[in-house]
């Protein structure tokens, strides 16, 4: 699938129009994904990965066998589905820390990432946005009130922290 650069303004498609016109960027390929597993009978499970100074990434995580896998859609190659191997959720984000460089300055250095969500089910926002066009009402609240983890806390109480409140609405 090609990747959806939004050359004429900001975009939150939703899977049809995905599938309609086959790109999608990070957000829009994991709703995307989110649908076709839903349908398979798979939990639409989504968890973002979130670095305050760079583009944030959406997985879309399933388990086989008791090890976390997902699925992505990404402009980088490294930062693409990852296989079910991971025992944890943790795991998983860790695998693509090292990866996570920034879309600024471009210095492989510079890591960006710094914390992930815990699941988001995209079953509550009910299923009329498997068939919808624009998935906006999900774009712009799907984090609101998600515990995210810190990969490095300076303490256990300071482990868990949520969305900040600023990038909401961005």
């Amino acid at each position: 699938m090609k990747y959806n650069f939004e050359p004429d303004g900001e975009t939150a498609r939703g899977p049809v129009e995905v599938l309609r016109r086959r790109e999608a960027h990070c957000f829009e390929g994991a709703i995307f994904a989110a649908a076709l597993f839903w349908r398979q009978g798979i939990d639409p499970l989504l968890i973002l990965l979130e670095a305050p100074q760079d583009f944030d990434h959406n997985l879309v995580i399933y388990t086989r066998q008791g090890k976390y896998g997902c699925v992505s859609q990404s402009r980088h190659a490294k930062l693409r589905g990852k296989p079910p191997v991971y025992a944890s959720l943790r795991d998983l984000a860790m695998a693509y820390y090292p990866d996570y460089t920034s879309d600024w300055t471009h210095d492989p250095n510079e890591l960006t990432m710094r914390g992930f969500s815990q699941p988001i089910d995209l079953r509550r926002y009910g299923a009329g946005w498997v068939m919808a066009t624009e998935v906006w009402d999900i774009y712009h609240t799907f984090v609101e009130g998600v515990p995210f983890e810190k990969l490095f806390p300076e303490s256990e109480a300071d482990r868990i922290y949520y969305y900040p409140e600023e990038h909401l609405r961005e």
